[in-house]
């Protein structure tokens, strides 16, 4: 007897999340923020953290979390559903809505974790692609939103890993069309410019989706969603208990609370990102595309796996989409401290032309 035969068929047919732990001296590869907390504030969250008492269960409420984050947010309590790392909060959102066999829409390429997740959950992922500027034509959403009847609609504004925001008058279109959830994923809203996050006070069938992930807090894993209350009674029910640590109950509502000591941060990684751009424009070989995150995507004419290993022997690591279908010749870089970004071009500078 074979005990993986206990597995589901469908499951057994997945990939499991997984990233090669190449050494490198610079590593602009996952996203993460590069910046590290100011002092006082990160001194201030070992405090909590060496105060927390770890034999006790969590609230499991997280009442003082999500009264930080409704105020941040201008949200209400009630409208929060919190979870460990935003992808907990996607799979806690599709079990609650979608039944074996119903179907999701997402785009492509967008971030991973809605199809993977969809996929054991035994939902069908429908995907459309972007345009060949890497945008999202609604008119094929629509078409497809009208083909398929999709029970949730993914939207990730910026996207990952592409770096463009939807345009406000394409989101509208396919909130006004859709009969199923529009869940706008915002990972990346603090290094844009435009946000839809109050989006779903007008609109009952729109969600909105956040992160602590990518300003600085990766290692507490906090995701939460945002949508009306009684949406967000109803999918709290699949959500598990206790499913928000102690830990990171305390930092994350510390943090929330002195968000604005975040801001010198958000505003380095924006001017760092146009210094990065107007740079691979003037690399021949790099197409780069527009970005509204703290990343760029772009499009390399000549050998891939040549070039990501140029970039390792230089001790420079981004990220490279091998095996991704119609992404094979592209990159994304993390948008690094000065002193790392200086590494990554002048790697470029050494480029073999």
């Amino acid at each position: 007897m074979n005990p993986s035969d206990f597995v589901r068929p469908r499951v057994k047919q997945l990939s499991a999340y997984h990233v090669d732990p190449i050494p490198a001296d610079v590593v602009l590869d996952a996203n993460e923020s590069s910046y590290p907390l100011p002092q006082k504030l990160h001194e201030r969250l070992v405090v909590l953290m060496a105060g927390t008492e770890l034999n006790r269960y969590p609230d499991p409420d997280s009442t003082y979390l999500k009264r930080a984050i409704a105020k941040k947010e201008g949200a209400r309590e009630t409208e929060i559903l919190l979870g460990n790392g935003s992808d907990e909060v996607i799979q806690t959102l599709i079990s609650a809505v979608c039944d074996p066999g119903d179907k999701i829409l997402t785009m492509s390429p967008t971030f991973s974790m809605y199809k993977q997740i969809a996929t054991y959950l035994n939902v069908e992922t429908v995907e459309v692609p972007l345009n060949e500027k890497w945008d999202i034509d609604y008119h094929e959403v629509l078409g497809a939103i009208d083909e398929h009847e999709p029970k949730i609609i993914f939207i990730a504004t910026p996207n990952n890993p592409t770096g463009g925001n939807m345009h406000r008058d394409s989101m509208a279109a396919i909130m006004n069309f859709a009969d199923g959830l529009v869940v706008i994923d915002e990972a990346y809203v603090d290094y844009s410019d435009k946000t839809a996050a109050l989006l779903y006070q007008e609109r009952p069938n729109v969600a909105v989706l956040k992160t602590l992930s990518k300003v600085g807090m990766a290692a507490i894993r906090l995701g939460y969603m945002m949508a009306d209350e009684r949406l967000i009674e109803e999918v709290n029910k699949t959500r598990l208990p206790y499913n928000i640590n102690s830990l990171t109950q305390a930092v994350a509502t510390e943090l929330l609370k002195n968000w604005d000591q975040l801001k010198p941060m958000f505003d380095a990684t924006k001017k760092e990102r146009r210094r990065v751009m107007t740079a691979l424009y003037s690399v021949k070989k790099i197409t780069p595309n527009h970005s509204d995150a703290n990343f760029i995507f772009f499009k390399l004419d000549g050998n891939p796996e040549e070039f990501f290993n140029f970039l390792l022997d230089n001790g420079v690591r981004i990220r490279w989409f091998n095996g991704n279908k119609g992404l094979e010749n592209c990159f994304r870089v993390t948008i690094g401290r000065p002193a790392e970004n200086d590494r990554f071009l002048s790697a470029l500078e050494k480029l073999p032309q």
